[in-house]
């Protein structure tokens, strides 16, 4: 695998672009149409459980070309593992489960801060996802708290207490939803909080379709859309087709909190009026297909011949060419992203680190 280090030179220069202030709020991800640039992107990879493999790769949109780790590169050490990572402002926040931890890095990966993620009695919080508004980030954790970090004073000011494991989360008009997936734990989950970010205190409880997890994102509309795994159908366990819950993708109004269902769906990906949508479970490996959802017409059309996925694990959109990115995740390999245009032509493909779950864009 073929990796360079140009970026060492090149992403200092980004952290210039933006001031790390409470009135900051660039948005790398965001699919508005006044997006000029992508500078690239940066490549999550979990890594292997306590193999201390997990990495953060960058990748160039102009050279085609990836970088080794770059948080390895810098701080001359494994990061251990790495659930998500958020850009804000001129900082990237790594947020680690097993690990327990938060760190603040510059954008070339080396540490600024690293928050110790746990409770006074000091058992591991866990945090899973961040998302980030008005100067804050906000981390969701399995202990059931929603951390709220000050990107000035690098410090926690405020956690809301609401209970359940935590996972994705996103932010609309002063509010956070997060998903509250108990499914591993006593096999009920349905749950999506509402936390006002101004008290940390949560104002609502919406019910979705079992097992909310990962997948939480605001649409180019504002709607909230989110990605429940059901029951992993399928699975030899479950008593019957009747007892199945599918993969389901839903929409919540942020201002009614009303739920509507749309379509079968494990990862999504969201710019403009298409909603870019992976449906694999597990179980019933047939059903598998990669298509685009018209949030407006409601319709569906096949994007690509999913077969060339061996295993699918998670989809992205570049917010300035509308290029198409595709995770796959063979077992037993390095990670492969496969790249195409926004009608599905394939165009190349890259190979990335162990078990890569997300891709992080970032523009201006």
């Amino acid at each position: 695998m073929k990796k360079v280090f140009y970026y060492l030179a090149i992403l200092p220069l980004m952290a210039g672009l933006t001031a790390c202030e409470n009135n900051d709020e660039p948005n790398p991800d965001d699919n508005s149409s006044d997006v000029k640039t992508t500078y690239g992107a940066y490549i999550v990879n979990t890594g292997n459980w306590n193999q201390n493999d997990a990495s953060i790769q960058w990748y160039d949109l102009t050279t085609k070309e990836i970088s080794g780790d770059i948080y390895n590169q810098e701080n001359k050490k494994g990061i251990g593992d790495l659930q998500d990572l958020c850009i804000y402002g001129s900082k990237l926040y790594a947020i680690s489960t097993t690990s327990s931890k938060i760190e603040i890095l510059e954008r070339n990966g080396k540490i600024v801060k690293t928050i110790s993620m746990v409770n006074e009695a000091g058992q591991p919080k866990s945090p899973r996802y961040a998302t980030a508004a008005d100067g804050y980030v906000f981390v969701s954790a399995q202990d059931g708290t929603v951390s709220k970090i000050d990107t000035i004073s690098m410090s926690i000011v405020a956690t809301a207490q609401v209970g359940g494991y935590l996972e994705g989360l996103s932010y609309n008009k002063g509010k956070l939803f997060v998903n509250k997936s108990d499914y591993m734990s006593d096999g009920t989950g349905n749950s999506v909080y509402v936390i006002d970010t101004e008290t940390m205190e949560k104002i609502k409880d919406i019910t979705v379709v079992l097992n909310p997890y990962t997948q939480n994102i605001v649409g180019s509309d504002g709607y909230i859309y989110i990605v429940s795994n059901g029951n992993y159908a399928g699975a030899e366990w479950l008593p019957g087709e009747e007892s199945w819950i599918y993969g389901t993708l839903q929409k919540i109004n942020p201002d009614t909190y009303e739920v509507e269902e749309l379509c079968n769906a494990s990862y999504i990906a969201n710019r403009g009026d298409k909603m870019y949508i992976l449906y694999s479970e597990y179980y019933l490996p047939d059903r598998a297909k990669c298509f685009v959802y018209d949030i407006k017409t409601k319709e569906e059309k096949e994007f690509i011949d999913f077969s060339s996925i061996s295993t699918p694990g998670g989809i992205a959109v570049d917010p300035n060419s509308d290029d198409v990115y595709i995770i796959s995740n063979p077992y037993g390999q390095m990670s492969e992203v496969f790249v195409y245009d926004n009608e599905g032509n394939f165009k190349h493909k890259f190979e990335t680190g162990a078990y890569t779950t997300n891709i992080k864009f970032l523009s201006e």
